[in-house]
């Protein structure tokens, strides 16, 4: 694959992300499964599509020095992927389960998903351009997500001792703030590898 390919295979395939991780949360806090296993199915199709031919790649001893690149960097594209479906696994084990979420668990997890969907166009930009003023806003972006989730976390916790979360709700939205924080931070090391 030539490095133009890869580009737009990437930029194609974080594109169509944003919509889905909207996706996600409508059919998180709209309690919507369909919508949920729906997403998912879209993101691994999104996958599939724009990273095809990926073992035969790897295993390629021939690479050029953009296909080279992209190897390094596809474990952190692959723990994305991974931390995405561990966030849509535990939404819809929340929505199946019928468990219910404060509005303000609600409206943290929304703030979380906009800033990954931001860092994911960012990403996108930067893997397009290789504006080193955009490589600073991912870092950034995930120093936001970071600081935003131990505060969320801490406020939880009050929600928790204070009896507002179920300990069932209390372990859903742990894992969920988890799931975005590795999204986030495995964006940021893919931008550092490209």
């Amino acid at each position: 694959m030539q490095e133009r390919e890869i580009t737009d295979r990437i930029g194609k395939l974080f594109e169509e992300t944003v919509p889905i991780l909207n996706n996600i949360y409508r059919g998180f806090a709209g309690q919507k499964i369909n919508l949920l296993k729906e997403s998912r199915s879209k993101f691994r199709e999104s996958l599939k599509e724009g990273l095809p031919a990926i073992e035969k790649l790897v295993e390629d001893k021939d690479k050029n020095e953009a296909e080279q690149k992209f190897v390094i960097a596809l474990p952190h594209l692959q723990r994305v992927a991974l931390a995405l479906d561990s966030l849509v696994d535990k939404m819809e084990t929340k929505v199946e389960s019928n468990v219910l979420c404060t509005q303000k668990a609600l409206d943290e997890i929304k703030q979380l998903m906009v800033a990954v969907g931001t860092e994911f166009t960012d990403v996108k930009d930067y893997f397009t351009t290789r504006n080193p003023v955009l490589k600073d806003k991912i870092r950034s972006d995930t120093e936001k997500v970071r600081e935003m989730i131990d505060q969320f976390d801490i406020v939880h916790q009050n929600r928790l001792i204070t009896g507002i979360c179920m300990p069932q709700a209390s372990y859903l939205y742990i894992d969920m703030t988890d799931s975005l924080k590795r999204m986030a931070k495995e964006l940021a090391a893919f931008a550092d590898r490209i």
